[in-house]
């Protein structure tokens, strides 16, 4: 099979499915998707169906696929009963493109729509998303993949999508509704009870002896962390948060923070007849979230000898030495050291701002509306050197709209291959160091993207003039 095509198996057929895409002028592909109510059978045939909404109804939604140099011309259609927008997770794109209601376009009303243009700069694996209170809206499945193809991808058998996810489901199977909640808020977020990938739960995935497969994993959860085992499999990281790095195998877990992207190269070396889990164990009790399934027959005898280098990364080199230093403090929720924030421009004291329903700031600021002053106020083109230190409970990953982030240490010990970030997980008490070029106009959000984080306070404006 060709290595741009999906093979049409259980736990990819939900991104399987023939797209509505037109052919359009100008060397663009033309989407007309439309955000609705659907129904999923996530936990399988002996539950009822799951009520969702996804984009054109389905979780995940519409994969949006384009090669490296093609525009996005995509027409959104509100069809629920409620406003929304779309994020283009990851994509460095015009301010007016980004999707965040409120601050770079109006909320898309019920029954109407918006139209957004772009052409991406950067191949890679990245994602699409409501930002209209994303922590409801992304926890009904308002998510899908948004995939941009290399000029000269590496050889592979077969490549695979995978959005993983976690539902917080009850005993029919229906969504719970507590989105909100201030357990949530306060301390991990919105964790749920029936991780999946694809939208299906412990699902089988077909394989091959010998056969070498292209993973692109996407974390869509609201919140929960992702650390994946591959069993006797010893994967091979090409790229992180639709970034090239240089490859490398590792036998550790592959973490994966909420919103982020890896992609994996995986050489099938199990036993004909064999089955193997896909193990995540980023909390305390391990599970299987799916199960590799090798066929009687092997593809071939012995693995592909080609290369597997991806494209270096085509991103501005920040200048160190005239970079602007900010310093970024992480404080509050559960178990915090935070006793009083500005809110609204005055001191007040954690007691009173959590009875408005916030618990986190970013250095000593509730992040509670989106026209507050912001916290990186630059001219083009200057080069940002940010420290971020993470004096909470709780594990964050800071998501920076516009903009990819040269991740160069953690913990004062340098990273020996710094690499490109959009969404870096920063742990408790962790500190990071990364840099960037602040060179795409406009006031972008930067924020947690554990959801009810940012609903709770963990949020902040960069402005670039």
């Amino acid at each position: 099979m060709k290595r741009r095509s999906f093979l049409k198996l259980s736990g990819i057929s939900a991104l399987s499915g023939i797209s509505p895409i037109l052919q359009a002028k100008s060397n663009s592909k033309v989407f007309r998707i439309t955000a609705k109510p659907g129904q999923v059978n996530i936990v399988g045939p002996t539950f009822p169906a799951t009520e969702v909404w996804g984009f054109n109804g389905q979780v995940p939604g519409l994969p949006i696929r384009i090669n490296h140099g093609q525009a996005v011309d995509a027409t959104i259609h509100n069809g629920l009963d409620m406003p929304t927008s779309v994020h283009w997770h990851g994509i460095r794109l015009p301010n007016a493109m980004d999707g965040v209601a409120g601050l770079t376009q109006p909320a898309i009303k019920p029954g109407e729509d918006f139209r957004y243009q772009f052409t991406p700069p950067d191949a890679g694996t990245y994602w699409y998303h409501s930002h209209v209170n994303a922590y409801e809206q992304i926890g009904r499945g308002l998510y899908a993949p948004l995939i941009i193809e290399e000029a000269d991808p590496p050889k592979v058998d077969r490549e695979l999508v995978w959005m993983i996810d976690d539902w917080r489901l009850l005993d029919d199977a229906s969504i719970s509704d507590d989105f909100g909640a201030g357990h949530d808020k306060s301390h991990a977020g919105r964790i749920g009870n029936v991780p999946t990938v694809n939208g299906r739960f412990r699902d089988v995935i077909k394989v091959q002896t010998g056969e070498r497969i292209r993973l692109r994993l996407i974390n869509a959860s609201n919140a929960r962390n992702f650390a994946l085992s591959f069993g006797e499999l010893t994967p091979s990281v090409i790229a992180i948060d639709g970034q090239a790095v240089k490859p490398y195998q590792t036998k550790e877990p592959i973490i994966i923070g909420a919103a982020g992207r890896v992609d994996l190269m995986l050489d099938m070396t199990g036993n004909p007849g064999s089955m193997h889990p896909v193990v995540d164990s980023f909390y305390r009790k391990p599970f299987d979230l799916t199960t590799f399934a090798y066929d009687d027959k092997p593809l071939r005898e012995s693995l592909l000898d080609s290369s597997i280098d991806l494209a270096p990364s085509n991103l501005p080199e920040p200048d160190l030495n005239n970079a602007l230093d900010v310093n970024v403090t992480i404080a509050g929720g559960a178990m915090g050291g935070l006793r009083r924030a500005r809110f609204n421009g005055e001191w007040m004291g954690l007691r009173e701002i959590a009875q408005q329903g916030y618990v986190w700031a970013l250095n000593d600021v509730v992040g509670n509306k989106l026209d507050m002053p912001p916290l990186i106020d630059t001219k083009k083109g200057q080069s940002i050197h940010m420290t971020i230190n993470n004096e909470t409970s709780f594990p964050h990953p800071m998501h920076l709209h516009g903009h990819h982030m040269k991740l160069l240490s953690i913990d004062d010990q340098p990273l020996p291959e710094p690499r490109w970030v959009d969404s870096p997980l920063i742990m408790p008490n962790q500190s990071v160091e990364l840099a960037f070029v602040a060179d795409n106009p406009g006031d972008w959000l930067f924020h947690c993207h554990a959801l009810e984080h940012h609903a709770a306070g963990l949020g902040a404006l960069v402005r670039i003039t």
